[in-house]
């Protein structure tokens, strides 16, 4: 069977579901909880089955407070809000600060640690759908938000993830998933300092950022920070090359900006390849697409060292700093706080907000 469901902790109702495209040339594993991959399995260069993304094995180390959003589902609203707080029709709402002085992917309790509703759409190609409910005042945020998410594995070897949500009341959001990636299966190399990137034409600049890693609202282009620059002269610099020159954030963890098409619902959009990664110890290379106008790369710059391992499928390797990087899709930080942005996150009552994002993976050989 292409989508199988187990139960992987029969006391907290923590299931796990496996999805699998009819070749067996990509499998995904998904938990009800947080929405969260957990497993993504493909071959590299010599045959292997590699496991490319990091998490755990069992659902206990998933509740550590810190765990890095390993994998989850990010929400109501992905990265930062600045001071926690925005206002919608004249009435000023407060968030939970925990990031600094901002408020960071969705609060305390978000997205991320609830127990979503799932339900198999297909088994070919394999395609699961979760559902979540968030009442209004859900971590400050206005309005009952209603949430769907499709995770969908395809004979072309892609992870397609589908953006859906409705609210009550006007509200914020911005919602993404926080899966991070080791194209050399930490096996080979426990981290990614050595994972070649190379951005399309499509990726236009990057957000400049404060000193809270909030957007001061300017866009840098490649001459104004060429050492973020990962394309044309510079496509396929790896990600540890200019560390050096990240010294503040100790690596990559920059809004790089797509398009301008600030609507609340870009699943109409085109679908835009913005990024290729390629991990030389195992040949394994993924590309990145996105109707968003945004994403979040952030390079593991504070997993913590000494406190997770990795899966039996990745020899139990120690995580630290670097074990993975992610390619969070989604609409710019702070947006709410934004007056050129701001259109792109407040969901009004009556309307729709939507996405999509795709994952490809293949091998160099």
């Amino acid at each position: 069977m292409p989508v199988t469901k187990t139960t992987l902790d029969a006391a907290n109702a923590i299931d796990q579901y496996t999805l699998i495209n009819e070749k067996k040339t990509l499998s995904v594993m998904v938990l009800n909880y947080g929405g969260t991959l957990t497993h993504i399995l493909v071959p590299d260069k010599e045959g292997h089955i590699r496991d490319v993304c990091v998490g755990f094995d069992d659902f206990e180390t998933y509740k550590n407070p810190k765990n890095p959003y390993f994998g989850a589902l990010i929400g109501r609203f992905a990265n930062r809000i600045g001071k926690g707080q925005f206002t919608i029709n004249g009435t000023t709402h407060q968030l939970p600060i925990n990031n600094g002085p901002n408020a960071l992917h969705g609060g305390i309790h978000g997205f991320d640690k609830k127990i979503w509703n799932v339900t198999i759409l297909s088994q070919s190609p394999a395609s699961i759908q979760l559902d979540l409910t968030s009442p209004a005042g859900d971590e400050g945020y206005p309005g009952e938000m209603k949430t769907t998410v499709t995770y969908t594995v395809t004979e072309s070897n892609s992870l397609e993830i589908t953006y859906s949500a409705t609210s009550s009341e006007d509200t914020m959001a911005n919602l993404t998933n926080h899966c991070y990636f080791n194209l050399a299966g930490l096996s080979k190399n426990p981290n990614v300092l050595d994972t070649q990137i190379t951005m399309t034409d499509d990726v236009q600049g990057v957000l400049e950022l404060d000193e809270n890693s909030l957007p001061t609202g300017k866009e840098l282009s490649w001459t104004d920070a060429d050492y973020m620059c990962f394309s044309g002269d510079k496509a396929g610099t790896s990600i540890g090359a200019r560390k050096d020159k990240l010294a503040a954030s100790k690596g990559y963890d920059h809004p790089y900006v797509i398009h301008h098409d600030y609507v609340i619902n870009t699943s109409q959009l085109p679908l835009r390849k913005a990024v290729t990664a390629f991990a030389p110890e195992t040949g394994i290379e993924m590309e990145f697409a996105t109707t968003e106008p945004a994403f979040q790369f952030y390079t593991g710059n504070f997993i913590p060292s000494g406190v997770f391992h990795g899966k039996k499928s990745q020899d139990e390797v120690a995580y630290g700093e670097h074990a993975g990087f992610c390619l969070e899709s989604s609409r710019n930080p702070d947006a709410p706080n934004k007056s050129d942005w701001v259109s792109s996150v407040l969901l009004k009552k009556g309307d729709t907000y939507g996405s999509k994002t795709i994952f490809s993976f293949g091998v160099r050989t």
